[in-house]
C-alpha cells in the first residue's frame, strides 16, 4: 500500500523505506487533457451501472472453468482505476455507483469465503488465483475513498475470509498447494502477483498470519521455473533472458515486494527492484513508453522497436499502465525522477493514444464479433499500439464474452487506473518539503510539511510548450524545500525564482527558502525537436516463442535484427512523440529525410483539420515540409487512418 502521507503529524511511515510519499488530501483542478480523459472515462464506462451488474454477475456462476478465462480479473480491475478517478473528479454519483457494486459483489461471497468465478472441483487453475487478487485490489482500492464505517468493516472481514481460506489450502505444509502450481499460464507467474494485496491486508489488519502468507508467497519466487526476485536481485541476465517474460505479470510480481519491502526492509528486495525497474528502462522501454513487440513479453524492445516485422499485437495498454504505476512506486521510493521520466513519456504517449474518444469501431474486430456471437459494441479504450507504420484498434486484449450478447477485455478495464493514477503522481510530499512531478495547467491544494495549506497555480501549456509559470500561495510564510523535475531530455533548462536566475541541477530541481504568498518559480524547458535512430544489435536469442495449450510459457526463439530497421527515425519533442497521420499526407510509408543540426530537426509549429495536443511543420532537405502531430493524436480513425511514430527514411 502507498502510504498515506499526512503533513503536521509525526505520522511519516514508520519505516521510512520511502523518500516521497502520496499526500491523499490534495485536491485538485486541472484544466487540460489530463482532466477531459478523466471525465470521459467516467461518463462513458465507470458510471455504467449495467456494466458493473454484468462483472458481478461473472461470479453468480463458473464461467471461467471452461476455458481458463480471466472474466474474474474484470470487475477489480476496473473498480481499482474508478477509485483512482474518483479521487480526482469528486463525482458522488460515481461514489454511490462504487459503493453499490461493492455491496454486490460480497453478495457473492460463498460459504467457504471464496470469490471466484472458477468451481471448487476446478479452482486453483488458470486465471483463479489472478482474478481473487484482483477482487482484494478492488476492495482495498475503495476503502481509500470510502465514508461508510460500517461498510468498511463489512469489506474487511470480508477480505480476510478471502485470504484465510487460500491460507488453508496454499503452502508448503502437507496437503497444501504451493502458490506457482496454482496456475497451468506462466509457470505460476500470474498466481503470484496475489502478493500485493496481501501485503496491503496485512497493513490494514496488522494480523501477522497475513505478512507470514506474504512471506511464505515472496520466498517461491515467482515461478517454479525461477525465481525471479533473485534474478532481477544478481543483474545477470536481461528481462528478455527470463524463462518467464510475461511484461504485465511480472511487474505486478514486483509491485508485491515493494510492498512487503516497506513492511520488512529487507535491502535485497528493494536492490530487486530497483534493478528490475532499471533493467525496464535499459532494454524495454519503447519511445513511447510501452514494453513488448512480441504479443505482451519482455523482447528486448528497446532495440527490436522499429522492426517493421513486429506483430501488430504489441505495446499493449494493460503494460502501459502498470509502468506507469510501478515507475510512480519506484519515485516514492527512491526520489529519482527518471522514474517519473518514464512515466510522463508513457502518459503523454502509449496511454493517452490509446484512449477511444472518436467512439470508433475497427474493422478488424467484426469476424472477432461474428465468431463469438457478440453485439459490436464501442470500446472506450485501445488494446495495442502499433510503432512503425499501421493502424489502431487492432484486436480486443483479453477478449472474453460475458453473456447477453456482451463481451469486454483487460485492457478496457485496466485503462482508467492509467489517468486516475496521474494527479497522485503529480504532487508529492517529502518530510521537508513537497516535489512537483508533472507540470498540468491548474491548481493544486496541497501541504506543507508542518501542515500549512498551500496552493499551487501552474500556468503553462506543456507539453505542447515548455514554459512553466508556478505560482506558490501558502496560507503563512514558511521555510520548506520545493523539488521541480528537470526532465532528462531537457539539455538546456532555463530557472527563475522569484525573479532571479537560478542554476538548474538535473534531476529534482531543489530550492529551499522562505516561501510567501505570491512567489514564483518558472521554468523553461528545452522543447527543440530530437531524431532518434533505431539501435543495431544484429541478432540474439529471446524467451519469447508463446506455447499455448494446456501451458503458456516461453522458449528460446531465434532473432535477426530487420534489415528494414535502421531505415527509420523517430522525433521526440519533450514528453511528446511526433507521428505521421494518414490523414495529414497521402502516404505515410514514403521516405523522406529530415533537416537535422546536431542531432535536432528543424520543425515549425502549424495548424490542422485534425484534433492534436501537438502539430508542427518538418522541414526536410529537399526544402519541403511535412506535417506531424503529436502520437496520442495520430490515427485516430481506427477503420481509416494510419500512424507511424517511426518514420522511413532512405539512410
Amino acid at each position: 500500500m502507498m502510504y498515506t502521507y499526512k503533513a503536521g503529524t509525526a505520522n511519516y511511515p514508520r519505516n521510512f523505506t520511502d523518500k516521497l510519499f502520496i499526500n491523499y488530501r490534495n485536491e485538485f483542478d486541472f484544466s487540460e487533457i489530463t482532466d477531459t480523459t478523466a471525465r470521459f472515462i467516467e461518463e462513458n464506462q465507470l458510471l455504467d451501472k449495467e456494466l458493473w451488474i454484468s462483472f458481478v454477475r461473472q461470479f453468480e456462476g463458473t464461467p471461467d472453468a471452461s476455458n481458463l478465462g480471466w472474466r474474474c480479473e474484470y470487475w477489480g480491475k476496473m473498480m481499482r482505476g474508478a477509485c483512482l478517478v474518483y479521487s480526482y473528479t469528486k463525482n458522488p454519483e460515481l461514489l454511490g455507483t462504487l459503493s453499490a457494486t461493492v455491496r454486490h459483489i460480497m453478495t457473492m461471497q460463498d460459504e467457504r469465503g471464496r470469490i471466484s468465478t472458477y468451481p471448487v472441483s476446478n479452482e486453483f487453475n488458470g486465471w483463479d488465483i489472478w482474478g481473487r487478487k484482483y477482487v482484494l485490489l478492488g476492495m482495498q482500492y475503495f476503502l481509500e475513498i470510502n465514508e461508510d464505517e460500517e461498510l468498511k468493516d463489512e469489506i474487511i472481514a470480508s477480505m480476510c475470509r478471502q485470504v484465510d481460506y487460500l491460507i488453508g489450502k496454499l503452502g508448503n505444509g502437507e496437503g497444501k498447494l504451493r502458490i506457482t502450481r496454482t496456475s497451468r499460464h506462466w509457470y505460476g507467474l500470474n498466481s503470484s502477483s496475489i502478493l500485493e494485496p496481501v501485503v496491503r491486508l496485512y497493513n490494514i489488519t496488522g494480523d501477522k498470519k497475513y505478512l507470514d502468507f506474504a512471506q511464505y508467497i515472496a520466498d517461491e519466487g515467482g515461478t517454479y521455473a525461477e525465481n525471479i526476485f533473485r534474478l532481477a536481485e544478481k543483474k545477470e541476465l536481461r528481462l528478455w533472458q527470463y524463462p518467464v517474460t510475461k511484461a504485465y505479470e511480472m511487474i505486478s510480481c514486483f509491485e508485491g515486494l515493494l510492498e512487503l519491502y516497506r513492511v520488512t526492509k529487507t535491502e535485497w528486495y528493494k536492490n530487486a527492484l530497483v534493478n528490475f525497474a532499471d533493467l525496464i528502462l535499459e532494454d524495454e522501454l519503447t519511445v513511447i513508453g510501452c514494453a513488448g513487440c512480441t504479443h505482451e513479453l519482455f523482447d528486448h524492445s528497446a532495440v527490436r522497436q522499429a522492426n517493421t516485422n513486429n506483430y501488430r499485437i504489441m505495446q499493449e495498454t494493460c503494460v502501459t499502465v502498470t509502468l506507469m504505476k510501478f515507475f510512480l512506486q519506484l519515485d516514492l521510493l527512491t526520489a529519482d525522477a527518471k522514474y517519473i521520466d518514464a512515466f510522463e513519456r508513457a502518459y503523454y504517449n502509449a496511454y493517452l493514444g490509446s484512449v477511444n474518444r472518436n467512439g470508433d469501431i475497427s474493422k478488424d474486430h467484426d469476424d472477432l464479433f461474428t465468431r463469438n456471437g457478440v453485439e459490436p459494441a464501442v470500446l472506450p479504450f485501445d488494446s495495442y499500439s502499433p510503432l512503425t507504420a499501421g493502424p489502431r484498434g487492432y484486436g480486443i486484449g483479453g477478449f472474453q464474452v460475458i453473456g447477453d450478447g456482451k463481451f469486454y477485455g483487460c485492457c478496457v478495464c485496466i485503462a482508467a487506473a492509467g489517468v486516475g493514477v496521474v494527479p497522485k503522481a503529480a504532487v508529492l510530499a517529502s518530510s521537508d518539503g513537497i516535489a512537483v512531478n508533472l507540470y498540468i495547467n491548474g491548481t493544486v491544494e496541497t501541504e506543507t510539511p508542518s501542515g500549512v495549506k498551500l496552493t499551487l497555480k501552474t500556468e503553462t501549456a506543456y507539453p505542447a510548450s515548455g514554459n512553466v509559470k508556478i505560482t506558490l500561495s501558502p496560507e503563512k510564510e514558511e521555510e520548506f524545500t520545493l523539488c521541480l523535475r528537470n526532465p532528462q531530455w531537457s539539455e538546456k533548462t532555463a530557472l527563475n525564482v522569484c525573479g532571479e536566475e537560478t542554476a538548474a541541477e538535473k534531476g529534482y530541481i531543489k530550492i529551499r527558502r522562505n516561501w510567501k504568498n505570491g512567489d514564483t518559480v518558472e521554468l523553461d524547458l528545452d522543447m527543440r525537436t530530437e531524431l532518434i535512430r533505431p539501435t543495431p544489435y544484429g541478432t540474439q536469442v529471446l524467451m519469447n516463442k508463446v506455447i499455448w495449450g494446456e501451458s503458456s510459457i516461453t522458449v528460446p526463439t531465434f532473432d535477426r535484427e530487420d534489415p528494414e530497421a535502421k531505415n527509420h527515425f523517430a522525433l521526440r519533442r519533450g514528453p511528446i512523440m511526433l507521428a505521421r497521420d494518414s490523414r495529414l499526407e497521402d502516404d505515410i510509408r514514403a521516405a523522406v529525410v529530415p533537416k537535422t543540426s546536431g542531432g535536432f530537426a528543424e520543425v515549425s509549429e502549424c495548424n490542422t483539420d485534425i484534433d492534436t495536443l501537438v502539430s508542427v511543420d518538418l522541414t526536410l532537405e529537399d526544402g519541403k515540409t511535412l506535417t506531424l502531430c503529436d502520437y496520442s493524436s495520430a490515427g485516430r480513425d481506427w477503420a481509416n487512418s494510419e500512424l507511424a511514430v517511426w518514420m522511413k527514411t532512405t539512410n
